[in-house]
């Protein structure tokens, strides 16, 4: 529902956006409450219950603070749109029962809705249905998609536990390493317990809340948790002394707490105690094999060990120069100890899914080597398995392989949201669209304040065709983040789509602005589009890439800019370059819209049949 936006007083709610805004002006509002007020504005003039907020917001049968939940939900509200309890202009309590929405509510004019093209059916449509349709669409996009796989309790009704970021108690900045491995390796060992009943918040979301001052249940609340880990690590000599309390969210009790002191070497031991401790205090039913493992975990040299957390430590910082310097201490790892299994799985890690610095089928062909290795030292890490998944998937072209081995590394460590993205992406690749959907949301689910889940979940829409969910979930990445190219670049798809060209040019110019291309180059393409429209536009993109350094260009890519000028013999033959290269973003040609225009032609069911991917 694009454009469509709901107003009172001098304020307007606008449901495409998801944006609350005062006399133009951007009202932070957070996600619960902007659900709520979207839900009471539907039904303005009626009451709305307690319980039916708690159902409509959170879903049934998971746990949730009622009191305090929607008694905060409703004062952030207040607070947003300057409301007095005592004398509400907007929103009104009733006692006991629930709260209504009292503001006289307007709509914009019904060509601000609807396109041109739409007068005809346009003029029979009354208000109230327009409304109706308009707070419907938004409750899908924010209630059913957001809210209900945030929702406190997990989904099947799991127990959902986050481990916070291990304080580093040693003083010394250089010693984070440690801390932030040792919260990595609790993370691993805690998904590993019970996975159909326990979930466990993924390290990108957990470690957004290092030096963190919320409060636990306000966290437990934005990650829908029902038990949160908190610890400390403090390294003397060559002892380690590791604290941890499990607190439970809802009355922020602490259910459990242990102190441990132990020589380095025993860290490992230490980790399973605390995962043992935990799984019993949860009440989980461990699996033979999994008690065992937690019997024996294995000794490690702790030189050895050292390396691969300082390893694990740079390359989870995701840029050229922390892939390469953590790639370093993997490698001092395997020096000392050729036959350290986890060596070879963070080695193998840093060439899947880091920037390598390195030709992609060159980094493909080093991740295959490391993870064969790992797995051959030890075949329970699911680690590996997920970087052979993704060597399988776009070097390969293997697809029954990778599917095997993806389903093997998510068997193996349910956590591992590298593995569950790129899974989806995979399941998209093959057409396989509402099994994406449900691996998207898992990862999200375990991931939740992830920027890179929340993006990968718009562009689940934008492939699905499904522009007016991609449309809001993009904007709310970009609001928390302005400058991601790749969330702006799948909004600008998502605008064309709809029709919006303006506001695709707009975004695809912003792409080019954050990527480094001059303000005269930009100012080539708005004229460009002003002059001839989209056509215009796209004309004047090839010939920046005819300029470009060729080594440098996706033919891909540029196949995707002749597809949408209508120039089917050049979009077949960049294709054709692509498919002779072995362009790994040829694994999307199936679904991706772009080149929506090429299935009728027997030239796109060819490629299919020479790259084997099925119907």
């Amino acid at each position: 529902m694009s454009g469509t936006s709901l107003k009172f007083e001098n304020i307007e709610l606008d449901l495409s956006s998801y944006q609350v805004r005062r006399n133009g002006s951007v009202v932070k509002l957070e996600r619960i409450p902007m659900e709520l007020l979207i839900l009471l504005a539907g039904r303005n003039g009626q009451l709305v219950s307690r319980e039916e907020i708690i159902e409509k917001l959170w879903g049934k049968d998971v746990f949730v603070d009622s009191e305090h939940g929607v008694n905060t939900a409703i004062r952030k509200i207040r607070n947003a749109l300057q409301d007095d309890p005592e004398n509400p202009r907007f929103i009104e309590t009733v006692v006991g029962k629930g709260y209504r929405f009292v503001a006289p509510l307007t709509t914009p004019s019904e060509e601000q809705i609807f396109p041109a093209a739409s007068v005809g059916y346009r003029s029979h449509l009354k208000r109230s249905v327009l409304l109706g349709a308009c707070v419907l669409a938004a409750l899908s996009i924010g209630t059913y998609v957001a809210v209900r796989y945030f929702q406190l309790g997990g989904t099947g009704g799991r127990t959902m536990l986050a481990v916070l970021p291990f304080e580093n108690l040693t003083g010394d900045s250089q010693q984070e390493y440690f801390s932030d491995g040792l919260t990595e390796e609790m993370i691993t060992q805690l998904g590993r317990l019970n996975p159909r009943h326990l979930g466990v918040i993924a390290r990108t979301s957990a470690m957004s809340y290092k030096h963190s001052s919320k409060a636990v249940d306000q966290i437990g609340r934005e990650l829908g948790v029902n038990y949160i880990l908190e610890g400390s690590a403090r390294r003397e000599g060559g002892r380690v002394r590791i604290t941890a309390q499990l607190i439970q969210v809802r009355d922020q009790s602490h259910v459990w707490a242990a102190e441990y002191d132990r020589e380095m070497q025993s860290v490992l031991q230490l980790q399973s105690e605390v995962a043992n401790a935990i799984g019993n205090e949860v009440r989980l039913k461990l699996a033979p094999a999994e008690r065992v493992h937690l019997a024996n975990p294995p000794t490690v040299d702790p030189e050895v060990y050292e390396s691969y957390l300082k390893g694990r430590y740079f390359i989870e910082k995701w840029t050229e120069e922390g892939t390469r310097v953590g790639r370093e201490y993997f490698e001092q790892a395997i020096q000392k100890d050729p036959n350290y299994a986890l060596a070879y799985a963070g080695l193998a890690d840093s060439y899947a899914w880091g920037r390598a610095g390195l030709p992609p089928q060159e980094a493909l062909r080093r991740a295959r080597a490391a993870a064969t290795k790992a797995l051959e030292l030890d075949n329970t890490l699911g680690e590996p398995h997920a970087a052979l998944a993704q060597v399988r998937f776009v070097n390969d072209w293997d697809w029954a392989g990778a599917e095997a081995e993806f389903k093997r590394a998510i068997e193996l460590n349910p956590n591992d949201t590298n593995a569950l993205h790129m899974y989806s992406h995979y399941l998209l690749s093959m057409g396989r669209i509402q099994e994406s959907l449900g691996v998207s949301l898992r990862a999200l689910e375990h991931d939740p304040v992830s920027p890179t889940m929340q993006l990968h979940l718009g562009f689940h829409y934008l492939t699905a065709r499904q522009y007016d969910l991609a449309i809001p979930q993009y904007l709310k990445v970009l609001q928390a983040d302005p400058s991601l190219p790749d969330a702006h670049n799948q909004l600008a798809v998502a605008y064309r789509q709809k029709g919006l060209l303006d506001r695709s040019v707009s975004e695809y110019v912003q792409v080019e602005t954050l990527l480094g291309m001059t303000s005269d180059q930009i100012a080539e393409l708005k004229a460009a589009y002003d002059r001839s429209g989209m056509r215009g536009f796209w004309l004047a993109v090839l010939e920046f890439t005819a300029a470009s350094d060729q080594s440098l260009i996706s033919p891909y890519q540029v196949a995707s800019y002749c597809a949408m000028l209508d120039k089917k013999d050049e979009a077949f033959e960049w294709l054709g370059k692509a498919y002779e290269a072995h362009d790994s973003s040829l694994v999307a040609i199936k679904t991706d819209s772009d080149f929506d225009s090429l299935h009728s032609d027997s030239r796109f069911a060819n490629l299919l049949r020479r790259m084997k991917l099925p119907d």
